[in-house]
């Protein structure tokens, strides 16, 4: 039994929405979430969040364990769609395993994660695509009903621009209607079949097709694209919008005024434990 470890996972960006048919694809970005977890006789959790209770429960049935303290720390804005909830199941699981010294296939801590956030209630289709992101790095392709990875390759790190519009702008005029989208299903479909070859494409039609059935305004997302945007579009059910490119500067520079605008990079880096003791 080690008794303590610390562990870093990544954020993710959409490239297709799993809504509406059930298979999604993300790419991993340069956001951290940390997770210190250490063996404890009893189950203490920061922040004390229904998600991080069940993630931390995951753990401990994987470990057959009783108890653990454990913190979160997340620096990626929650509530926006850029997949916090499933990084912070993400490195809640693997620290509560790694604190009790055991081994764990990231793809299977993947696995615990999304049965965590199905449990926690915070998820529609339990977001494989989103967790296998975060998780792995690079581009994920997956099967949300299966739970299943379908693919996972390494990008070029490029640029990417993420805007957090004001919230006069990003008030949808709609819900989430889930039977609604599914019926797009074989639209979504037809633009899977593209990956990964027609990545960037995929993703500003993708969110093109999201804005459109959610509600959102698309133009920032077009604006990026005449700026050089190599793909644009809303991330997740939104409200942030993410661009990558080759250089995000006139991207940024035209979405200041439009809200907040964070820097991030696409990563390959798969999940790190980087303290154990």
């Amino acid at each position: 039994m080690s008794g303590l470890a610390v562990v870093r996972v990544n954020g993710a960006i959409t490239v297709v929405n799993a809504i509406a048919s059930w298979k999604g694809s993300a790419v991993g970005i340069e956001m951290n979430v940390m997770a210190r977890a250490e063996v404890s006789s009893d189950l203490s959790v920061i922040p004390d969040d229904p998600l991080v209770v069940e993630a931390a429960k995951e753990g401990l049935r994987f470990v057959g364990g009783e108890g653990i303290k454990l913190e979160v720390v997340s620096e990626i804005p929650a509530g926006w769609g850029l997949k916090s909830s499933s990084a912070v199941a993400n490195a809640a699981v693997l620290a509560v395993i790694s604190a009790y010294g055991e081994k764990v296939r990231l793809i299977d801590a993947v696995r615990l994660s999304v049965r965590a956030a199905r449990r926690a209630g915070v998820t529609v289709t339990g977001a494989m695509d989103d967790a296998a992101a975060s998780m792995l790095g690079g581009l994920v392709i997956t099967d949300n009903m299966r739970d299943e990875l379908l693919l996972r390759i390494p990008l070029p790190e490029l640029e990417v621009a993420i805007l957090l519009p004001s919230k006069e702008s990003a008030r949808p005029t709609s819900s989430i209607d889930a039977r609604r989208i599914s019926r797009y299903s074989s639209v979504v479909g037809s633009l899977m079949e593209l990956l990964p070859k027609r990545l960037w494409e995929v993703m500003t039609l993708n969110g093109l097709i999201y804005s459109e059935l959610l509600g959102f305004d698309a133009e920032p997302a077009l604006k990026a694209i005449e700026l050089g945007a190599l793909g644009a579009g809303l991330s997740g059910t939104g409200p942030a919008v993410a661009a990558v490119c080759r250089d995000c500067g006139e991207v940024a520079e035209h979405w200041s005024s439009l809200g907040r605008v964070m820097r991030s990079r696409i990563t390959n880096q798969r999940a790190r434990v980087e303290l154990t003791g």
